[in-house]
Order: C-alpha cells, then sequence, then structure tokens
C-alpha cells in the first residue's frame, strides 16, 4: 500500500549515496596535523555515520535485493566487510586519537569504506534501480 509519504521519500538509492558522500568528505577532512580535538569530532562523526549506514544497509536494502537475487557475489562479500569494518570502529572507540595507532587506523578504516563504496556504487546501487525500480521509495522511507 502507498501513501503520500512514500511518494515524497527519497530512494533508499539516494540515501546510500549521501552516506557515501558523506564518509569519503570525512576522509578529506582527516588530517595527521589536525587538532586531537577536530580528529577525534571527524572520527566520531564518521563512526556513527558508518555504524548507522552499514546496519540499515543490510537490515533493509540487502534484504531486500536477496530477496530479487540472492546470488550476487558483491552482495555475499559486503558482510564480511561490514564486519572488518566494525572491528576497525570498536577499536578506534577505545583509543584517543593521541594515540600511534589512531591515524593509520582511521586511514585504514577509510580503505575499508571506500572499497564498500565502490563495490556499492558499480554493482549494488544499479541493480537495485533495475530490480527494486518500484520499491526504492518504499525502502528508503
Amino acid at each position: 500500500m502507498s501513501n503520500t509519504f512514500d511518494k515524497i521519500s527519497p530512494t533508499i538509492t539516494a540515501m546510500i549515496r549521501l552516506d557515501h558522500i558523506h564518509a569519503l568528505a570525512a576522509s578529506h577532512r582527516y588530517g595527521r596535523t589536525s587538532f586531537w580535538w577536530r580528529k577525534r569530532a571527524i572520527v566520531s562523526s564518521t563512526r556513527a555515520a558508518v555504524e548507522i549506514h552499514a546496519q540499515l544497509e543490510v537490515e533493509i536494502f540487502h534484504s531486500a535485493l536477496m530477496r530479487v537475487t540472492s546470488e550476487q557475489p558483491t552482495l555475499k562479500k559486503s558482510w564480511p566487510e561490514h564486519d572488518r569494518i566494525r572491528v576497525i570502529i570498536a577499536r578506534m572507540r577505545v583509543m584517543g586519537p593521541q594515540s600511534a595507532a589512531y591515524d593509520p587506523l582511521f586511514m585504514q578504516l577509510m580503505r575499508e569504506t571506500i572499497h564498500d563504496v565502490a563495490d556499492e556504487e558499480t554493482v549494488s546501487l544499479p541493480m537495485a534501480e533495475r530490480t527494486l525500480k518500484n520499491d526504492l521509495r518504499v525502502l528508503g522511507a
């Protein structure tokens, strides 16, 4: 059943793309020579966005895609990729920006995220726009 809200809601693919832009922008704002409080703010914001994005992606987006194309290798490999991202986030949560491991760990988080973004932007999102085109706004809502 569709309602007016479904017609004005952004599509789930548009929402995912916005999340990708946010994560990529964070990697450009972060600098090794930035003040510790700036690093902590960037990491905190990125960490929250990536955690929410990954959860919604798995619970809503991937579930919907798996119903129409369960044999897609990109979807199957995204779960371990998201698990690696969660591990990095958990490690960063217990250390401060003054730690020598903080900068390299954030860069590792960004590499994993960029790899995940590349797969989604080139495979998963176009596939969803072809196979779920009538449901994208409902999923976004």
